[in-house]
């Protein structure tokens, strides 16, 4: 399949600069459109008006009335040579790429199959038989300097379709975009290739595989069976696959299914290599964290091969817990042909803007699915351009082209990047460093930072909370050299934590335990117990907005210059993203963007922090004389009132100088910008600890999402979420036994806040991701819990309001590990 028969010549230096820099012109002027609402360069919307395919194939070509298989069939054009005008613009379903025939006849055909391959040649041209200008040779044509004469469109293009692309719909804006692009990154959508296939079907697209050992079992690969494996035999770190790859198939996502419970039989660390046999060059190399393993596929290909390689070896050189052996229950694979008929920036399908999918993105509910196709559509398109130079767009890059602050205006299309996460990747390898030789052992005491939280007047210099006590600690048994958190996901744990006064040997529980509690003392989840660090406060919207999504946010406190601690903070966030541990504390938006230095505004943003002063101040700059001189006039001052609680003057004297109507505007600056830096010092510490774990290169290419859930985990627990994660460790004991039904029908009455309180209690921690074993328990009233294994051991009830307050009470109360040493009012 080729797009043309001239041979394409290879660009020198000069020209691909050449290319390049209208590459990223145009992107620019794109992002520029795209922040005013104006209408898009015509480059990166054009559409050709006509196509002409010319196809020569063994077997007839298919035509029909709609783009689908299943559709009627118009007509078989025979065997041969065969000559069809189309419309210029592709549609995709499921089924693969179409194309709107116009003559010979009238219908559709499917001329880039997803899960076949045509027998056939075709070649794609323009209607005069020269070369096809598709948009990315568009772009180059009108956004790369020309020496002899002005670029123009053309007549081969359609208009209308065009126009549909270069114009936002009514009301649409940045935050729209935004959205759009979120819900794009959420969706599996179309691609011009096969869909993940597993099985015999899998194995279609490889000639031969060969195994380090075991060869035998090599087939239990592909038999779709997810009881059977392969299981190597050998030295740790001398297993591998090897692939050889069908001629014409480039593989574009390559994942190892597993099975959570195999433990230390699972793979940890996977070095990919490619090439021709005796010729292989690494392309990837990734540890897996605890949590990877729940969803039972491991992604070893995050970025698709570009090319046809004749063979692909997977080396597994560490194994899960330092197993020995490793066990493999199948293999998926996601292929396309060497060469895409259609560009893969425009396949999108239509039918994905269904009202259903849509419900959770309430900025893309007013508009029309045709109206969301577009517009995606050119997402896709401006997420090319961004993959196609990005390393000469990041801003500490030596070869940096300069233009990265309006890339940063679209940070929440990053997600659609195919580039950016294999980049991400190779910025945290290589800047990781050797886990610490030995474990440090730090003592808490618990029950001194229990007593502290309950009244902190006690302790006024917060020494007895486990924050500072493992700040001293890890000071005293750890070198600071060593101990960077830059190895912290080659780790499972950081510290042996011995807890003092409670029976508990440290296997993992007691660790997890001890970030949960240093979580609670930063952003306590129980919103009436004192703050047991001045670190950060409540943030107003917790006593003046109960509309707010963030009723629950902390923001760092203003007027806390304890920079130290704060870069710790920062430190242990660092140590979050790299590794599958979280650190539940409840920031805001506003906060999360700061800290990564994505732009932030007023409306869209502080309203995370104090919305009814957002509020008020909106309010202001647009009310009339009358209604300010009737609310405002005589009592309003010079000055406003930080989320500490703390008043400051805006102006010298702020506090004895009125407002007038005329100066409400400058007020209202003045006020903006006061509110929106106050904790800036605070923040560039906790980023100047963040930056020390993970480069500061990496955050540049993260939304402020994606770093929140990677630190935090997710905020949600959800009953179908909580299932997803929970193993039974009996055959008998399931989802089917009335033991275990009244225990999910008790937690559907649980709030999350429950539900997070009873994760907790069973793992250490407040958040999923994470994995729960369920086993059951004949004797106690209480359920009890191995934190170190993830275990709940359940007791039989005889009602569900029994197991609601069972449940509930050892989620909240039975804090220490060591359970058994304090009695309950059931007992």
């Amino acid at each position: 399949i080729s797009r043309h028969t001239t041979k394409k010549k290879k660009m020198g230096t000069f020209e691909q600069a050449r290319v390049r820099l209208g590459r990223i012109r145009c992107l620019m002027d794109t992002i520029r459109c795209m922040k005013q609402g104006e209408s898009l360069p015509s480059a990166i919307c054009f559409v050709p008006r006509e196509i002409c395919v010319e196809y020569e194939g063994e077997e007839p070509l298919v035509v029909t009335e709609e783009p689908k298989e299943e559709a009627k069939v118009v007509e078989k054009l025979p065997e041969g040579k065969r000559r069809l005008i189309c419309l210029g613009r592709p549609t995709f379903t499921s089924d693969g790429g179409w194309l709107k025939v116009i003559s010979p006849c009238s219908g559709w055909v499917c001329l880039q199959p997803s899960r076949k391959q045509l027998k056939g040649k075709v070649r794609l041209c323009g209607t005069d038989g020269e070369e096809l200008i598709d948009w990315q040779k568009m772009v180059e044509r009108m956004c790369s300097l020309q020496i002899v004469k002005a670029p123009v469109l053309g007549n081969n293009f359609d208009d209308e379709e065009m126009a549909a692309l270069r114009n936002p719909p009514p009301g649409w804006n940045l935050a729209a975009d935004e959205e759009l692009a979120q819900f794009l990154a959420r969706q599996n959508g179309v691609t011009l290739r096969s869909t993940g296939c597993t099985g015999t079907e899998g194995m279609t697209y490889f000639t031969k595989v060969e195994a380090s050992s075991a060869e035998q079992e090599v087939k239990n690969l592909f038999d779709s069976n997810p009881e059977t494996y392969w299981e190597s035999d050998g030295n740790q770190g001398d297993h591998w696959l090897r692939f050889h790859i069908r001629p014409g198939t480039v593989i574009e996502k390559l994942a190892l299914i597993v099975d959570p419970e195999d433990s230390s039989y699972l793979p940890k660390r996977v070095v990919v290599k490619v090439g021709s046999p005796g010729n292989l060059t690494t392309v990837h190399t990734h540890s897996f964290g605890e949590t990877e393993y729940d969803s039972k596929e491991l992604n070893v290909l995050p970025l698709p091969l570009e090319t046809y390689k004749e063979m692909l070896e997977l080396q597994i050189k560490v194994c899960h817990q330092g197993g020995i052996d490793t066990r493999i229950r199948g293999v998926r694979v996601t292929t396309r042909t060497a060469e895409l008929l259609f560009p893969e920036s425009d396949a999108l399908a239509g039918d994905i803007f269904s009202a259903e999918k849509i419900a959770r993105y309430p900025k893309l509910q007013a508009f029309q699915p045709k109206q969301l196709f577009n517009r995606g559509l050119v997402l896709k398109r401006v997420a090319f351009l961004l993959d196609q130079d990005l390393a000469y767009l990041l801003p500490r890059w030596q070869m940096g082209a300069g233009s990265f602050g309006e890339v940063e205006t679209i940070r929440q299309l990053w997600p659609l990047s195919q580039r950016r996460n294999a980049i991400i990747q190779d910025m945290l390898s290589k800047t990781s460093s050797s886990y610490p030789s030995t474990r440090p052992t730090v003592f808490i005491n618990r029950i001194a930072a229990r007593a502290h939280r309950e009244d902190t007047s006690r302790d006024p210099e917060c020494k007895n909370t486990v924050f500072r006590q493992l700040q001293r600690e890890l000071k005293k048994s750890a070198k600071s050299s060593s101990y960077n958190f830059r190895w912290a996901g080659q780790w499972n744990q950081w510290w042996e934590c011995k807890f003092v006064q409670e029976g508990v040997i440290d296997q993992g529980g007691a660790f997890r335990d001890s970030i949960s509690d240093l979580a609670d003392e930063l952003c306590p989840s129980d919103p009436s117990s004192e703050v047991a660090l001045s670190l950060f406060v409540r943030s107003p919207n917790q006593s003046q907005d109960s509309s707010n999504a963030y009723r629950d946010a902390y923001t760092p406190n203003p007027s806390c210059c304890l920079f130290e601690d704060y870069q710790f903070a920062g430190k242990l966030m660092g140590a979050m993203y790299r590794s599958s541990e979280r650190l539940a504390v409840s920031l805001p938006q506003f906060f999360w963007k700061k800290l990564i230095q994505e732009p932030v505004t007023w409306t869209r943003d502080f309203i995370s922090v104090d919305s009814a002063e957002v509020k008020l101040i909106d309010s202001i700059e647009t009310m009339s004389r009358v209604d300010f001189d009737t609310s405002f006039a005589g009592v309003l001052h010079y000055n406003v009132v930080l989320s500490n609680g703390e008043t400051v003057p805006l102006l010298p004297n702020g506090d004895e100088r009125l407002v007038t109507y005329d100066e409400r505007l400058e007020y209202c600056r003045l006020v903006k910008e006061k509110r929106m830096n106050e904790s800036e010092a605070q923040i560039e510490a906790i980023r100047q600890g963040l930056t020390k774990v993970v480069p500061a290169d990496v955050l540049s290419l993260l939304t402020w999402q994606e770093l929140e859930l990677k630190v935090c985990g997710s905020t949600e627990i959800t009953i179908e979420a909580l299932k997803k994660s929970v193993r039974y460790n009996n055959s008998s004991f399931n989802e089917s036994n009335p033991q275990v039904q009244m225990m999910w029908k008790a937690l559907e009455q649980f709030s999350d806040g429950d539900r997070s309180q009873f994760l907790r209690f069973i793992t250490g921690r407040r958040r999923l991701p994470c994995t729960v074993y369920v086993e059951p328990c004949d004797n106690g009233a209480l359920p009890t819990s191995s934190t170190c294994s993830n275990t709940l051991h359940l007791p039989k009830y005889s009602s569900v309001e029994q197991a609601v307050d069972r449940l509930r009470y050892a989620a909240y109360n039975c804090v220490a590990i060591d359970t058994d040493m304090s009695p309950s009012p059931w007992e």
